[in-house]
């Protein structure tokens, strides 16, 4: 009775395998874009190394869920219902959280781009303040010993009037 409970274990053993060296194929690969995403960072300004984090974290995500889904596949789940209830989730996240992904993707593009830095003064929608600190989702400006937080989605749909010490 054993042996018969056995035979399937043993019959999928080699696809269980197959699939684990899939999946460990696909975290080595991982780990190497991360230290490839860190040798970039470092070769970059401070201001800019919250991008490369977010950077790092979808990319390793990314990774890992496609060597997660490959390995199922190859041991022989279908993977395709899967696949599909991964696409229905990610859109009801993403429109439920439109707010916030537009103020993270405007943080990444104003870090990247940087059109003013930190000590500039700048104005929008009649805020006028020095800019002493960027993240992901807001500037910090400081006027009148009061710090006003922007969303930095306002930075990109706003106009912004920079004005730099020295010129």
């Amino acid at each position: 009775m054993i042996n018969e409970m056995l035979k399937p274990v043993l019959a999928a053993l080699p696809s269980i395998l197959i699939a684990f060296i899939i999946f460990l194929i696909f975290w080595i690969l991982a780990k190497f874009a991360v230290k490839l995403i860190h040798r970039i960072r470092d070769k970059n300004p401070a201001q800019k190394q919250p991008v490369f984090l977010v950077f790092e974290t979808i990319t390793k995500i990314t990774i890992l869920l496609l060597g997660l889904i490959t390995a199922l596949g190859s041991a022989g789940v279908n993977v395709s219902a899967l696949v599909a209830s991964l696409g229905v989730s990610g859109i009801a996240i993403t429109l439920a959280s439109k707010d916030a992904f537009a103020n993270l993707f405007a943080g990444i593009l104003v870090l990247l781009f940087q059109p003013f830095h930190i000590g500039d003064t700048i104005e929008i929608q009649n805020i006028k303040g020095v800019v002493t600190k960027m993240s992901l989702r807001y500037t910090h400006l400081l006027t009148n010993s009061k710090e006003i937080l922007v969303p930095n989605s306002a930075l990109l749909t706003q106009f912004v009037i920079i004005d730099r010490p020295g010129s």
